[in-house]
């Protein structure tokens, strides 16, 4: 599945449109490693978001003339690479920088109620099916509605904790790097690469303009 999804993206680059890739399968590092592959390829990287329970990956055409260059020293080095041919390899380090960006842009109160809501609902399933099961036992219905009541709640804590962790850990990973946090189009703070806080719109700045986020 990655290497297709690489292989397709690829391709849908060289249109020289912006590109919303969809996937369910591919992990975390494999997002990021799309992103680090557009960005050798004249894209950069723009926003990641969840949609029905999958990733969306939005690049932008990167204008900038180094990026340009980057892209036609690529295409010269790499001229299969759509074709299931070699492709860049990334270091650890660009591969973690794009989760942190990644991480810190799925901090959003929308996603994070649209995965409590997906535990709630799990949760009531089951307490009915087991309530149908049991019939007239009452306080044994009671007592496991209880206790998933309990497990819920346990589940959606843990949900919570770990997140603000993650998320915390990413913006100081992304601080110590240099990245500056502005607001996008809609006023969401994003982190952008040191150098790219003034970009305007036209000129390479996936946050101007709106497009395809």
């Amino acid at each position: 599945m990655g290497k297709r999804l690489e292989r397709k993206m690829l391709r849908l680059l060289a249109g020289g449109e912006p590109v919303a890739l969809g996937t369910r399968r591919t992990s975390f590092n494999g997002i990021a490693r799309l992103a680090f592959l557009a960005e050798q390829f004249g894209y950069e990287y723009a926003d990641l978001r969840t949609e029905k329970r999958s990733f969306t990956l939005h690049l932008e055409p990167d204008l900038r003339p180094r990026a340009r260059e980057l892209a036609a020293e690529n295409r010269r080095r790499y001229p299969r690479a759509a074709e299931g041919g070699q492709l860049p390899v990334p270091d650890a380090g660009t591969i973690a920088l794009f989760r942190a960006r990644m991480m810190s842009d799925l901090k959003r109160r929308g996603s994070l109620l649209e995965t409590l809501a997906y535990i709630g609902v799990a949760f009531t399933i089951s307490a009915v099916g087991f309530g149908f099961e049991l019939g007239d036992d009452r306080a044994a219905a009671f007592t496991i509605a209880g206790v998933l009541v309990a497990a819920e709640a346990a589940a959606i804590t843990a949900l919570v904790l770990w997140g603000r962790r993650a998320h915390r850990r990413a913006a100081a990973l992304l601080e110590a790097a240099g990245f500056t946090r502005v607001p996008d189009e809609s006023g969401r703070l994003r982190h952008v690469p040191p150098g790219d806080e003034q970009r305007p719109a036209g000129h390479g700045n996936p946050f101007a303009g709106g497009g395809s986020r």
